[in-house]
C-alpha cells in the first residue's frame, strides 16, 4: 500500500501493509494513494523515502525513479543519475548519469545543474572541462539554487574554472545563506571565523554558526560549542558549550563527540565522569575519529572509565597512528620504547617519533631530541638533538624550551649560549614548567647569563615547587634552612622537606630523616629518622645510605646488624 500525507507541500510519500495514523514529518492525516494516479514526482518523493533504506529496498527506489522519469519527472530523471553516478541500488555507470544529468537539464532540474557541473568539475562520464563547470554552477546559482550558490562560491574560492576571488566567493555563500540554506549559513560563519573573503569577525560567526546550528546542521553545533568554550564572539560558558556539543554529537559529529567527552573528562560545564567521557571517545573513535582514538587508547592505558588493558589501548593507538593522527603516533612510539602493551622495540618507537615529529607534535619532537642525545634506536648526535629541540621550542612545547636551553647552557649541539639558555629557560618556565622554573631560580643563584640575585632564585624555586617539581622542592627547603634569599626558617624548610620526601625527592628524603635524627626543627624522632633513611637509600641517596649504616652499625633507632650496616 502506497500512501502520503494529505498536505501537499508537505509531500511525505511511503509504502506498507498498513496505514499510520499520522505523518511522521507534519502529523497531518496520511491518504491512500491510486498508483494509476499518481505523478512522475510522487514517485519520486517515494523513492526518495527509501534512499536510506536498506540495500534489499534500493531496487524499490530506483524501480520508482525508472517509473518517475517514465511520467516525466525532471526530479526523478536526476535522481535516477545520481542512483547511476553513486551505484546507489544499480550498478554504477558514470556515462549514463551524466546522459541522465543531461537529459534533466533539459527538463528544467536546477540541482542537475549543479550534477553536471559537479560531473565536469571531476570527470565523471566525460572529460574534465573546469570553465563548464563553472559556467553551469553560475546558471544554477542565479536562477537561485543554493547548492549551485555554494558550488560556485567554492568555484571562485579555488580557482576552479575561474580567477579566484574570495569575496566574489563570500557574496555567493552569503546568498545561499540568505535562503536559510544550513550549509551556506555555516560556512558564512566560517568565512567570518577565519576572516576568509570578508573582515574577521567573531560576534558575525556566532550569529551564523547558530543559524545553521538551529536549522540541524551538526558541524556548525560543534563550532557554537567552541566559540562558548572559548569566550569568541560570545561570554564564556563550558554549559553552553557542553550543550552544544552534546546536541553536535547526538546528531553524529565526531568532534563534538570527541569534544563532549573532553567534557566529561575534565568536569567542564557537567560533573566529571571517566564513564562518560570513555563512552563517547569510544563512540568517536569507533565511527572513525582519529583523536578520539588517541584519548580511547589513552582511558584504555591508564584505566580511566574501564578497566585498564594494554592491548586495547595499543590497538586503538595503532589505529589512530594509521589514520594520520600525530598524538597516537607519539603514544605508540612511548609503549614501544617502554615496552608497555608491546615488546620493546627501539626501532618501532624511533620510527613513530619521527612520524609524529616531521607531523608537528610538539612532544615527540621532544622525545626524538632526547633519543638523539642519549643515542636510543639512534647514533648519538647532539646536533640533530638540538635541531629537534629548537623545532619543539619554536612549536611552543615547554619541555623543549627547557632542553634547549640546557643546550645552550652546556653547549652541546650548538655555541655556548648562556644568553640563550636564559631566554628559553625564561620562556619555557613561564610557560609553566617546572623544570625550567628550577633552573632559571639556578640561573639567578649562580648568576648565569644574569646578574646574581638570590631573591629571583627563590622566587623561581618556589614557583616550580608549587607545581610539584622536585629539584625546585630540594632547592627551596635548602634555601629556608640556611636563610639564602629568604629569612632562614627551619619550619618552612621542614615543610618542604616533607613535600618533597613524600612526593618521592630521595634528597628530601635524606634531610627530612637527619632532621627527625637530630631534632632539627621537629622533635627528635629515630623510628622516623630510620624510616626516611631507608627510603632515600632505596632511592639511590648515598649519603642516606651512610647515615642509615651508622644507625644499624651503633643500633640508634634500629636494632644493631653489622651485616646490615655494612
Amino acid at each position: 500500500m502506497i500512501y502520503h500525507c494529505e498536505d501537499h507541500t508537505c509531500n511525505y510519500w511511503d509504502e506498507g501493509e498498513k496505514l499510520p495514523e499520522r505523518c511522521p514529518q507534519c502529523g497531518r492525516k496520511l491518504l491512500r494513494a491510486n498508483e494509476t494516479d499518481m505523478t512522475g514526482d510522487d514517485w519520486t518523493a517515494l523513492g526518495n523515502t527509501l534512499w536510506d533504506a536498506e540495500a534489499s529496498d534500493k531496487k524499490r527506489m530506483v524501480d520508482c525513479f525508472r517509473k518517475a522519469a517514465y511520467l516525466g519527472s525532471a526530479w526523478g530523471v536526476c535522481n535516477l543519475g545520481i542512483c547511476m553516478e553513486q551505484g546507489n541500488g544499480v550498478e554504477a555507470d558514470p556515462v549514463q548519469a551524466f546522459w541522465l544529468y543531461q537529459q534533466a537539464v533539459e527538463m528544467g532540474s536546477l540541482n542537475a545543474v549543479c550534477c553536471l557541473g559537479v560531473c565536469y568539475q571531476y570527470g565523471i562520464g566525460t572529460a574534465p572541462d573546469a570553465e563548464k563547470a563553472a559556467e553551469l554552477y553560475c546558471k544554477a546559482a542565479e536562477y537561485g539554487s543554493p547548492r549551485g550558490q555554494m558550488l560556485l562560491a567554492r568555484a571562485f574560492h579555488d580557482g576552479i574554472g575561474v580567477e579566484a576571488d574570495a569575496a566574489e566567493a563570500v557574496h555567493w555563500v552569503r546568498a545561499a545563506a540568505y535562503q536559510r540554506y544550513g550549509e551556506g549559513m555555516y560556512r558564512l560563519g566560517v568565512c567570518y571565523e577565519y576572516g576568509d573573503g570578508v573582515e574577521q569577525n567573531w560576534e558575525h560567526a556566532v550569529h551564523w554558526f547558530r543559524e545553521a546550528a538551529e536549522s540541524g546542521v551538526s558541524t556548525a553545533m560543534t563550532d557554537l560549542g567552541y566559540c562558548y568554550e572559548k569566550g569568541c564572539g560570545v561570554e564564556q560558558s563550558w554549559e553552553q558549550a557542553f550543550s552544544w556539543y552534546r546536541r553536535g554529537a547526538e546528531c553524529g559529529d565526531l568532534r563534538s563527540m570527541h569534544n563532549l567527552g573532553y567534557c566529561y573528562e575534565k568536569g567542564c560545564g557537567v560533573e566529571q565522569s571517566w564513564e562518560q567521557a570513555f563512552s563517547w571517545y569510544r563512540r568517536g573513535a569507533e565511527c572513525g575519529y582519529p583523536v578520539s582514538m588517541s584519548n580511547l587508547g589513552l582511558c584504555y592505558k591508564r584505566g580511566y572509565g574501564v578497566e585498564q588493558n594494554w592491548q586495547e589501548a595499543i590497538k586503538w593507538y595503532e589505529q589512530g597512528a594509521q589514520c594520520g593522527d600525530l598524538q597516537s603516533m607519539h603514544n605508540l612510539a612511548c609503549c614501544y620504547e617502554r615496552g608497555e602493551g608491546v615488546e620493546q622495540n627501539e626501532d618501532r618507537a624511533l620510527y613513530w617519533y619521527r612520524r609524529s615529529a616531521e607531523g608537528g607534535n610538539g612532544d615527540a619532537m621532544c622525545n626524538l631530541g632526547r633519543c638523539y642525545e642519549r643515542g636510543y634506536g639512534v647514533e648519538q648526535n647532539w646536533q640533530e638533538a638540538a635541531k629537534w629541540y629548537e623545532q619543539g621550542a619554536q612549536c611552543g612545547h615547554l619541555q623543549s624550551m627547557n632542553n634547549l636551553a640546557c643546550c645552550y647552557e652546556d653547549g652541546e649541539g650548538v655555541e655556548q649560549n648562556e644568553e640563550r639558555a636564559l631566554y628559553w629557560y625564561r620562556r619555557s618556565a613561564e610557560g609553566g614548567n617546572g623544570s625550567a622554573m628550577c633552573n632559571l631560580g639556578r640561573c639567578y643563584k649562580m648568576g648565569h647569563g644574569v646578574e646574581q640575585n638570590w631573591q629571583e632564585a627563590v622566587k623561581w624555586y618556589e614557583q616550580g615547587a608549587q607545581c610539584g617539581h622536585l629539584q625546585s622542592m630540594d632547592n627551596l627547603a635548602y634555601c629556608y634552612e640556611y636563610g639564602e634569599g629568604v629569612e632562614q626558617n627551619e619550619e618552612r624548610a621542614l615543610y618542604w622537606y616533607r613535600r618533597g620526601a613524600e612526593a618521592g625527592s630521595d634528597y628530601c628524603m635524606y634531610c627530612l630523616g637527619w632532621n627527625y635524627s637530630n631534632g632539627e626543627g621537629v622533635e627528635q624522632n629515630m623510628t622516623e629518622a630510620i624510616r626516611w633513611y631507608t627510603a632515600a637509600a632505596e632511592g639511590g641517596n648515598a649519603d642516606a645510605m651512610h647515615n642509615l649504616g651508622w644507625h644499624y652499625d651503633h643500633g640508634e633507632g634500629v636494632e644493631q646488624d653489622m651485616i646490615s650496616a655494612y
